[in-house]
């Protein structure tokens, strides 16, 4: 027999509020003076919030704490969706509101009974039971009728339902909304030769989900890093992408001319600042008896592979890189030696990824296009 799995848990309104008191006072002390609780506590909430969405809230800096552009982004429809909530409720009582039981209360009048709700969130008829009567005690009053069939809401409580779903709703849909959006970091050099040709395969096998690419030198540490993945060159770690091996690659016409590689002598020669060592590395391997060329630097690889494709020179290439051009025929190795290297294209997860989310997703996406 199939087994039913358990439906989504809504996200947290605890931890929603947390976060949306940290944005408004603009970090953990002044929203625990604020609240009355410590920052330590607000903090856990935060991290349990950004285990929960996939997302990331706050980045650390030196002495403060700097909201990532997913946090912004949220701040102000946050506020609104709990403004929303507190006119729900004001028939019943004001703020502060009892936020971790609004979600059991509301499918208790959703479905006039306890196991009913309890099914549609995944609970125990007892803990639906239990969230009710702290509704109950923050109303001052009975808000359901008791009886041997079941229970019943009662008429102040069920007034309130239609406007109490819509409000629940709308944290879900912010939350939902902010999941679709999945940050990479990326090496320069592989945001625009590797990344970039594979974007619209992305967005064909992702439909719907927004993904923002950042270049950076360095691969980011740290579980505080505002990016979900990461696409960087390195030994291990990660998932492999791509073999990476080193090999002099030029436009055709250029390699017309070059018969062995004592002829690079007599050609312009192409690397990345980046990497400097790498036509050293390759005579070493593949052409010990020549001297090793002395490169035109470029602190954009992609700019070196521009010269190139323009006949400007030869390049060192990062096969792992090239790999798109070379199948094309825009650019070609004059010499059959290419020296494998022990980095390859790796892609790294930067923070614990759930099954199904938008950057998990996504993951698989770039393995598969890979």
């Amino acid at each position: 027999m199939p087994v039913t799995p358990p439906p989504p848990r809504p996200p947290s309104l605890a931890h929603l509020a947390a976060l949306d008191a940290v944005l408004r006072h603009g970090g953990y002390a002044a929203a625990g003076a604020a609240l009355g609780v410590s920052p330590g506590a607000l903090r856990a909430k935060l991290r349990a919030l950004e285990t929960a969405s996939g997302m990331s809230f706050l980045a650390a800096r030196a002495h403060s704490v700097q909201p990532t552009p997913e946090a912004l982004a949220l701040a102000a429809p946050l506020r609104q969706a709990f403004h929303r909530l507190e006119q729900a409720l004001a028939p019943l009582g004001a703020a502060p509101l009892p936020l971790g039981a609004l979600h059991g209360f509301e499918a208790a009048l959703r479905t006039a009974g306890f196991a009913a709700a309890g099914a549609a969130l995944g609970l125990s008829p007892g803990a639906v039971a239990a969230q009710v009567r702290r509704v109950e005690r923050w109303a001052g009053r009975p808000l359901f009728e008791r009886h041997a069939q079941g229970v019943r809401p009662l008429p102040d409580a069920k007034t309130v339902q239609p406007a109490l779903a819509t409000a629940l709703g709308s944290f879900a849909a912010l939350m939902a909304r902010g999941t679709r959006l999945v940050r990479i970091a990326a090496l320069p050099a592989v945001a625009q030769l590797w990344l970039a040709p594979r974007l619209p395969g992305l967005r064909a096998a992702c439909p719907g989900m927004q993904v923002s690419v950042t270049a950076l030198e360095r691969l980011p540490e740290g579980k505080r890093a505002p990016y979900d993945l990461a696409l960087f060159m390195g030994e291990t770690g990660g998932q492999l992408l791509a073999e990476d091996a080193l090999l002099p690659v030029c436009a055709p016409a250029l390699a017309a001319r070059l018969r062995e590689p004592g002829d690079l002598s007599a050609v312009p020669c192409l690397e990345d600042s980046a990497w400097p060592g790498d036509w050293r590395r390759w005579c070493a391997a593949a052409a010990p008896e020549i001297a090793v060329p002395r490169g035109v630097a470029h602190s954009l690889y992609a700019l070196a592979v521009d010269e190139a494709l323009a006949g400007s020179g030869v390049l060192m290439g990062h096969r792992a890189l090239l790999s798109r051009h070379l199948a094309e025929g825009r650019l070609v190795a004059p010499f059959a030696a290419p020296v494998p290297l022990a980095r390859a294209l790796r892609l790294y997860r930067l923070r614990p990824l759930r099954r199904g989310s938008a950057a998990e997703r996504v993951a698989a996406a770039l393995r598969a296009l890979a």
